[in-house]
């Protein structure tokens, strides 16, 4: 399992330990699906907030991270700017970009 995932995973479990991210996230209910390294799991947001991950592929999330899992890495541990290093192309996104920004929000609330 590659170093993204794990943060992944874990992204989740501090983000459902945290108030302050679950209330950022209240009311969306999204999927965010990852195509790591061609690897593919999910994280799909409850109402209240809470988060949970998934193997596989989602079937119809919000938006999918295209990424290696090098650089998703670095995102996750806050050494990259997923801003822009989605502008100068280290990583896509397919489906809705502006539900992205959900994302980048509980990454800058959750040191990992």
């Amino acid at each position: 399992m590659g170093e993204a995932k794990e943060l992944v995973k874990k992204l989740v479990e501090v983000g459902n330990a945290s108030d302050e991210v679950k209330n950022e996230m209240k009311g969306w209910g999204g999927t965010v699906q990852f195509e790591i390294d061609g690897e593919k799991f999910y994280v799909k947001y409850n109402d209240d907030g809470t988060a949970e991950f998934f193997e596989g592929d989602a079937g119809g999330a919000n938006f999918t991270v295209i990424a290696s899992d090098e650089y998703w890495a670095k995102v996750m541990k806050g050494e990259e700017d997923p801003v822009m290093g989605f502008m100068t192309g280290k990583y896509k996104i397919q489906g809705n970009i502006m539900e992205s920004q959900k994302l980048g929000g509980v990454l800058k609330k959750v040191k990992l």
